[in-house]
């Protein structure tokens, strides 16, 4: 090995899962060194990206699991010693997730790394008086300073006609470990209308459907580097949407259509009106006709041809686009069919890419931080 160019190794090792890596730190010092490189860590993630890789599903059901979306097998990591609440987000292998008693962490499951984070307060305009309180969280990569950033809203409002009492938006950077409070949000969250997660990540912003003063539904996005809202065009006027997601790099649009039909569409060009194009129209499975279920597109499949959908937190599918039929996507773990009966336990998914990310910030990591193994206890 020792007549080999370090550059060329480099480029080896960036082409290997996270889990491989992290037991290479043990060749030696050398690799040690260039595997916890901040710039070998980009690397890795951009191969990820560009091939196609390294690409896990997080299933929160009864316990906390991730399988690999290529074998759908079942990956270890290790044993957790903490029940989430909610899995607010994920961006590049990094899993924001939210506790009961104002508990963030952000987490990275490859390298079982974790960091309880700094929670402020809520404002006591919120919290005397208000009866409806809500309050949203959101993770994301700000390129331009090299940071990962969480946006965090809470807005009060009435009961009666859902006006304002009160909103407030925070931002916490984990460079510098600290929350600051924002220009404030000018849109309406929403009642919650989508099952899935607020705030999907693209092109340095976290995007949502959330109401204006006019109460119509649109596309907000905030760039988290200008900490500046503005709107995304939807894919029609008077177009109604259920949830808004990412999928191969593109924004992705959910819009209900007729007797609990779905369809998706896609932002082939981002910012750009005229980009939208249907991808799919998806009709209720039969045993789930009666019912409004959500649909969440997750990934495409490696060779582009199949969608994986989550259906109603219920159960995965695989959808064919040239056939436009679908299969049962069978997950260990997970028990879901197609039988007249619906599963009574729910479960929700997240696309997570393997990376050695640290969810720490920069100025508190030792040489360490890769060491796998960690156990927290809140």
């Amino acid at each position: 090995m020792s007549d080999i160019p370090p550059e060329i190794i480099k480029e080896i090792l960036s082409r290997l899962p996270a889990k491989s890596l992290l037991r290479f730190r043990c060749v030696s010092k050398p690799w040690r060194s260039m595997i916890d490189a901040k710039d070998f860590i980009k690397l890795h993630l951009r191969h990820s990206y560009e091939t196609n890789s390294n690409r896990t599903l997080l299933v929160d059901s009864t316990q906390l699991f991730f399988i690999d979306l290529n074998s759908f097998e079942r990956l270890d990591i290790g044993d957790i010693q903490f029940e989430p609440q909610v899995i607010a987000s994920s961006c590049d292998g990094l899993v924001l997730i939210e506790f009961e008693f104002d508990n963030l962490v952000l987490w990275n499951p490859a390298t079982r790394k974790s960091n309880q984070l700094p929670y402020p307060p809520l404002d006591c305009r919120i919290t005397n008086g208000s009866k409806n309180v809500r309050e949203q969280s959101a993770l994301g990569y700000d390129s331009k300073h090299d940071d990962y950033k969480i946006v965090r809203v809470v807005q009060a409002s009435t009961m009666v006609d859902d006006g304002f009492l009160y909103s407030e938006t925070e931002i916490y950077s984990l460079r510098s470990n600290t929350w600051k409070k924002v220009e404030c949000f000018p849109y309406m969250l929403s009642n919650c209308k989508s099952a899935y997660r607020w705030g999907v990540y693209l092109n340095d912003a976290l995007h949502t459907v959330v109401n204006d003063s006019q109460r119509s539904e649109v596309i907000m996005a905030f760039n988290i580097a200008e900490e500046e809202h503005h709107e995304v065009p939807k894919p029609g006027v008077n177009c109604v949407l259920d949830s808004v997601e990412v999928m191969g790099g593109c924004l992705t649009a959910i819009v209900p259509g007729k007797t609990n039909s779905s369809e998706i569409w896609v932002m082939k060009e981002y910012g750009v009106k005229e980009s939208w194009a249907k991808l799919l129209s998806f009709e209720p499975l039969p045993c789930y006709s009666r019912l409004k279920l959500n649909l969440c597109p997750l990934a495409y499949s490696k060779r582009g041809d199949e969608i994986l959908l989550n259906y109603g937190r219920m159960c995965l599918i695989w959808y064919n686009l040239r056939t436009k039929t679908f299969s049962i996507a069978w997950v260990p773990g997970l028990t879901a069919s197609f039988s007249a009966s619906p599963p009574v336990r729910k479960f929700d998914a997240e696309l997570c890419v393997a990376s050695l990310v640290s969810p720490h910030s920069p100025a508190g990591m030792g040489d360490d931080f890769l060491s796998v193994g960690f156990k927290l206890v809140l």
